[in-house]
């Protein structure tokens, strides 16, 4: 008897090949068909409302149109971060410009004879640094105004940073629908009216408080100001009082603390032969007579014109930098309330930037198309 022989299975390479030769055919398939949508969608007509007019696009002005208002939506992210960052500097510049002229001041007052002796009376007690901080405060934050405007910037910058935001990309969305009304104008198909398959009415989203139903108007008012989401309140900025403390710790005014003690130790054997020259001269004098008069000013003048010259040689030696120290401490603190400004409104400006996405999106939501259609799929209009 022959025996039966077994059937032969394909060989792995017979396999491959098969395999390689089904999906050549199935992406040709798939991309003949793109090809057919792509020429179906280009020669569809769709109707764009902009700036009042009708304008007839095809599928590829469309496309293009898409594109640009995706890349708008990025390009106003990033002005908008630069506008308002260079307002936000604007702020903190002019309040910092008040806390600067008081350190002028406040620094007229240390090398005056005034502020010299009463530095050297608080010396001679033993609280000068306490003295110092409660001057520097009141002249450099109270006197000059900043205190005062740090309360204000606190209460009312969430709002004004707000308020300007808004207004900034209202005119950002004014001057794309003039750009893009000039840019498709020109693009226009030649074709029936009637033969758009839908309309888009990109004024909704440039003027949405002409267009839109009433109901949806407080909506969009609501995400507009934003209030009720993230809240207007006052902002709790460093006090001035704290930050004049840490100030009073840096190296520039510590350093001065020490010479005017310095001084203080040189000063108490002076201060004593002065005192016995002068009753010296007066003894000596009548002591009813006028000498005793001449005698004790003209011992005080010298005593006086003497710490004079050794004041003002201390100022040209230290005073510009103590003004420098002091400056670079406020210019610090400067920085850390941009950081915690920019914090604080970074939710803001989020919500703003969703907004603006959800603005886009509602003509193509509005013109019944599938969501794969939207300009921004991931952003349905909101109930």
């Amino acid at each position: 008897m022959r025996s039966e022989s077994k059937p032969r299975l394909p060989s792995f390479g017979s396999l491959l090949a098969a395999f390689i030769i089904a999906w050549l055919v199935f992406a040709t398939f798939s991309h003949a068909l793109r090809l057919i949508d792509q020429q179906l969608a280009n020669s569809q007509v769709y109707k764009l409302i902009i700036k009042g007019e009708t304008l007839l696009l095809d599928g590829s002005s469309l496309d293009a149109l898409n594109q640009e208002l995706r890349h708008f939506s990025t390009a106003d992210q990033a002005f908008l971060a630069e506008s308002m960052n260079a307002w936000a500097d604007e702020q903190l510049d002019a309040l910092f410009a008040l806390s600067e002229e008081g350190v002028e001041n406040y620094l007229d007052w240390y090398y005056s004879l005034p502020g010299s002796y009463l530095r050297l009376f608080y010396a001679l007690k033993g609280n000068l640094p306490e003295q110092l901080e409660k001057q520097f405060h009141q002249v450099v934050f109270v006197n000059s105004g900043f205190e005062l405007a740090l309360e204000q910037l606190g209460k009312n910058y969430t709002q004004a940073f707000q308020t300007r935001l808004m207004a900034q990309q209202e005119e950002q969305l004014k001057t794309l629908q003039t750009s893009l009304h000039e840019k498709f104008i020109n693009r226009q198909a030649n074709v029936d009216e009637s033969a758009a398959i839908f309309t888009l009415n990109l004024d909704q989203a440039f003027m949405p408080e002409i267009t839109l139903p009433a109901t949806d108007k407080v909506r969009w008012q609501q995400s507009a100001g934003l209030s009720v989401a993230v809240g207007a309140g006052m902002l709790a900025l460093p006090a001035a009082r704290a930050m004049t403390s840490r100030i009073m710790q840096t190296t520039a005014v510590r350093s001065a603390t020490r010479i005017t003690l310095a001084y203080v130790a040189r000063l108490t054997p002076r201060l004593a032969a002065a005192m016995a020259a002068s009753g010296t001269a007066t003894a000596a004098a009548a002591p009813t007579g006028p000498g005793a008069l001449v005698a004790g000013i003209a011992t005080f003048t010298i005593f006086i014109t003497t710490d004079w010259a050794l004041l003002k040689a201390e100022e040209l030696l230290y005073r510009e930098d103590k003004a420098l120290g002091l400056k670079e401490s406020l210019g610090a603190w400067k920085l850390e309330l941009a950081k915690e400004l920019e914090e604080k409104t970074r939710p803001l400006f989020a919500a703003r930037q969703d907004y603006l996405k959800e603005r886009l999106n509602q003509p193509y939501v509005e013109a019944g198309v599938e969501q794969r259609f939207y300009l921004f799929p991931e952003k349905p209009l909101e109930d």
